[in-house]
């Protein structure tokens, strides 16, 4: 029987603004098994972002409320202590966001940006988790990866920058990836 590694049951996301309740999600269901891949397709504003930030807390506000269960290993990520939550972002859920400019620190060069997700997740030193950044960078077709784990984002082109988010999010090896 597959493993089950993802199960959303009739997920709802609400944030209140000053003109109201905004329903960002109704009542999503979707399950993901070890080793398959999901597509959830639909219109621009149809709430596909926002169930993707949500599995991994990110939509978490004093204006935002949810109903269903997000079960990830048998715990409901929507009632996870941040702390936890901060465990399973990028180590073991991790997520490719839409637009690397503004996910991508300008003030820092790439490598150090990869560095960092890895150090955040796993206990290796500066030397080996630049090592890991440049083979990553290398997997994902950045040429000449030495030289370019110390270029800054605008130094990168639009595709460059998307694939060192791909770089980033491969990092800790996630069980989950998501791309938005």
């Amino acid at each position: 029987m597959p493993e089950r590694l993802l199960e959303v049951k009739d997920l709802k996301v609400r944030f209140a603004t000053e003109d109201g309740i905004v329903r960002a999600v109704d009542g999503v269901d979707f399950e993901l098994e070890r080793g398959k891949v999901l597509g959830i397709v639909g219109e621009s504003g149809s709430g596909k972002s926002v169930t993707a930030m949500t599995l991994l807390g990110l939509t978490r506000d004093k204006n935002t409320t949810f109903e269903g269960e997000v079960l990830y290993r048998d715990q409901d990520l929507l009632k996870l202590p941040e702390s936890r939550l901060r465990e399973v972002r990028g180590n073991e859920i991790a997520m490719i966001f839409q637009d690397p400019m503004t996910s991508l620190n300008p003030v820092y060069r790439i490598g150090e940006q990869i560095v960092e997700a890895i150090q955040a997740h796993e206990k290796v030193d500066d030397r080996a988790a630049r090592r890991r950044a440049v083979e990553l960078l290398r997997q994902v077709g950045i040429p000449n990866p030495e030289a370019r784990v110390d270029d800054f984002p605008h130094q990168f082109s639009g595709g460059m920058r998307q694939r060192a988010m791909i770089a980033m999010a491969l990092s800790c090896n996630p069980e989950i990836l998501i791309a938005d």
